[in-house]
């Protein structure tokens, strides 16, 4: 028994990927007093009355402060208060080190080849640089339960929701193509060239719904 037991242990850390210090990955873990931007939840707002003024843009607010909410089965609606402000719930980072967590301290994750570039030193130099994106779910509120009674409050642990040095797509357009065939109505110059309109929106107030792929330029 004692055998099966090292046997187990042995195969369960040779599946873990190895995490350890890159020299060219740093960051630092978030602070969730000090690097969280709280003054950004504001306004504050109840149905179409603003009850804690902001300095950023609102959204459209619903008239009246009572609606019907979504309900789990066998109710599926029930009353609730309209409640619009600007909830954190998320955290991305960026980095040209594969594996690289730059919001988790700087550590490095062992991916392998996972995640590199094909690139040689003797290859055509081009003008760019490319990144690889990570994407945290980070419930604040729920954590800190400022908002209590809240249906659409975002809740759960911290995870890591998205990597992209995992992500097949992220590297290869053909293959972002097959599977995201919407890419092509807007991979396109008068696509991107409408973008101009959403990026004046976006320095001015808020980005435009309807150039949603420009994502504010």
């Amino acid at each position: 028994m004692r055998k099966i037991s090292f046997l187990f242990i042995l195969l369960f850390f040779s599946l873990v990927p190895q995490v350890h210090a890159d020299p060219s990955c740093e960051g630092r873990f978030v602070n969730p007093i000090t690097d969280v931007c709280w003054r950004c939840i504001f306004p504050l707002s109840l149905g179409s009355v603003q009850v804690g003024k902001g300095d950023l843009p609102d959204t459209s607010n619903p008239g009246s402060p009572l609606q019907l909410c979504p309900a789990p089965p066998p109710l599926f609606v029930r009353p609730g208060l309209a409640i619009g402000y600007w909830e954190p719930m998320a955290m991305t980072d960026v980095s040209r080190s594969p594996g690289c967590m730059v919001n988790l301290g700087g550590f490095s994750i062992n991916l392998g080849k996972t995640g590199m570039g094909t690139a040689r030193k003797d290859d055509k130099q081009v003008n760019g640089a490319f990144y690889h994106v990570h994407w945290y779910k980070y419930p604040l509120t729920y954590w800190l339960n400022i908002i209590t009674s809240a249906g659409c409050l975002e809740g759960g642990d911290m995870d890591i929701a998205y990597l992209s040095e995992i992500d097949p797509t992220w590297v290869d357009s053909s293959l972002t193509t097959i599977l995201n065939p919407e890419a092509i109505l807007f991979a396109n110059p008068i696509a991107q060239g409408a973008c101009a309109a959403d990026a004046m929106a976006s320095a001015f107030h808020m980005p435009l719904d309807i150039l949603f792929w420009c994502a504010g330029s």
